[in-house]
């Protein structure tokens, strides 16, 4: 069950990987703030945030392609846990039930039958977490306090009562079903406690919240993938959140380290002193006169143009200034991407030797049924 099951995970989550990859790649330039405690904090662009999220879910392609490399092994003929004296050849069931190899131990697979399931349930839990933190910033830029995105009508319900209603309910279900995961996921922790060397009556119970768990769960990948295939990104409105709020401020910051030598430590009190000037003036942004003052407060001779101030805090020249490895560069962007797409591909060619290896042991199987039903 689990062999030719649970490789749909991966399937599902490298589609929705392969799809976030692609919108990142197409907004790489859509600038918006970068948030820190729910607040702008530096400027950014969707597709880095977007980009973002995939390298999670990439490792949690790893971690189910690992579950195999853990347990697929064959616990045939390890019988009640001490084995048995009649002729079986393990290594033929092996093959033809697609393990990888046998079992070294007859009693390990018994007693810790809690196992693989528990590591499975965990993989499948923390995968939901990654789906719920990407649904929850969903929701949250496409409310219209923050106005960038636009979720699609076909994820979208209406209200009972309120006309105008377009909720995420889709979203705030796979933020449910993180909850009902890690539910899952203790009670196959806690099956796996206190049990004596042997079998145990009480594992019986971890196959029911483990195919509970990811029958419920597997539906969140693709639903996931179809919304963001399916939104709509504001570039306009998120453009024109990064001329608010200070968000080019350690933009001036940096400026002043590299253009005019001051150190970090003084650079950032002198702005934090300028946008406080700024904001009594009712400015979102540094200006020179403000800096001046800052910079006179902290007897600090800096000579610097107007232009090159304006043009530090200017949102499309920060975004492609930010060009270090795994900033949010569109060009850095564009290779980081690029390197996941390679990396995914890895992962597309695990699955089809998977498949292969599988369908030869099918294949197998019905020839030994075949020769054994022609002696009948």
């Amino acid at each position: 069950h689990h062999l030719e099951r649970y490789p749909g995970l991966v399937i599902l989550t490298t589609n929705l990987i392969d799809t976030m990859a692609h919108v990142a790649k197409d907004h790489r330039d859509a600038i918006m703030p970068g948030y820190t405690h729910h607040q702008p904090g530096m400027i950014g662009s969707w597709g880095h945030l977007l980009f973002s999220f995939t390298l999670p879910l990439e490792r949690d392609v790893k971690r189910f392609i690992n579950w195999f490399g853990l347990f697929n092994y064959n616990p045939l003929g390890g019988a009640a846990g001490y084995g048995t004296r009649l002729p079986l050849d393990r290594k033929l069931t092996a093959r033809l039930m697609g393990f990888d190899g046998v079992h070294r131990s007859s009693v390990d697979p018994v007693h810790n039958r809690w196992e693989p399931e528990s590591e499975l349930g965990y993989a499948v839990s923390i995968m939901m977490n990654h789906l719920s933190n990407l649904a929850q910033t969903l929701i949250l830029l496409s409310t219209s306090e923050f106005g960038m995105l636009s979720l699609n009508d076909a994820y979208c319900t209406g209200s009972s009562i309120m006309p105008q209603k377009r909720n995420p309910d889709p979203l705030e279900a796979i933020k449910g079903k993180s909850a009902y995961a890690q539910g899952m996921l203790v009670a196959l922790l806690a099956l796996g406690r206190s049990l004596f060397a042997g079998y145990n009556r009480e594992s019986q119970w971890s196959k029911y919240p483990l195919m509970d768990v990811v029958e419920e769960c597997k539906p969140s990948l693709p639903i996931m993938k179809e919304i963001i295939a399916s939104l709509t990104f504001n570039r306009e409105a998120a453009l024109e959140s990064c001329k608010r709020g200070f968000v080019a401020a350690t933009d001036v910051v940096e400026w002043m380290v590299r253009k005019h030598s001051l150190p970090f430590r003084k650079a950032k009190m002198v702005v934090e002193k300028a946008v406080a000037y700024s904001e009594q003036q009712g400015n979102e942004i540094v200006t020179s006169g403000t800096l001046k003052r800052a910079l006179a407060d902290m007897d600090i001779s800096l000579a610097f143009k107007d232009r090159d101030l304006a043009l530090c805090q200017q949102p499309e020249r920060v975004l492609q200034a930010r060009k270090i490895k795994g900033g949010p560069s569109p060009a850095t962007l564009m290779h980081e991407i690029e390197l996941l797409q390679k990396t995914m591909r890895g992962h597309v060619l695990w699955l089809k030797r998977n498949r292969d290896h599988i369908e030869k042991a099918r294949k197998e199987v019905e020839s030994v049924i075949d020769s054994l039903c022609s002696r009948c």
